[in-house]
């Protein structure tokens, strides 16, 4: 039978040293991790804003041809943002890039009533990942949008 007094004297834990190496590793771990992630987050974030880039492109299309008038796309702040326009209707609200993404070189995006791009051409957006060019170009009634 094991008394109290035998386990007052085997002691168990760790000691200062442990702890200390343990916690060294994973600060280093985090130290390793952390910018990673951080990449990892800004690259996704850049990818889904230039999916809805694209998305508004062709909304902007089809509102045009759905309501019969004529839309925009403008952009703002440097192109560093951009709003959907169209003259009979209220401005729809101002998307914003992520930090590090704008337009680097383009125009502005406008289709006539029956669709049709008035200026097709390209257009680039500079993210931190590199410069991505959107060709803008007619076939069969939509807009083809190439990365």
């Amino acid at each position: 039978m094991v008394s109290l007094r035998d386990i007052k004297n085997n002691e168990v834990g760790f000691t200062f040293l442990e702890m200390l190496l343990v916690l060294s590793v994973v600060a280093v771990l985090t130290a390793v991790i952390l910018p990673i992630g951080d990449r990892w987050i800004t690259k996704q974030s850049e990818k889904e804003a230039l999916y809805t880039f694209i998305a508004t492109i062709h909304h902007a299309q089809a509102y045009a041809m759905a309501n019969e008038t004529r839309t925009a796309i403008r952009f703002r702040n440097s192109g560093k943002s951009y709003s959907l326009f169209a003259p009979s209707t209220v401005t729809y609200s101002t998307i914003d890039f992520p930090e590090g993404m704008h337009l680097f070189n383009g125009h502005t995006i406008e289709f006539h009533p029956d669709g049709q791009i008035v200026n097709p051409g390209t257009i680039i957006l500079r993210t931190t990942n590199g410069d991505k060019r959107l060709t803008l170009q007619l076939q069969h009634g939509r807009v083809i949008v190439y990365e």
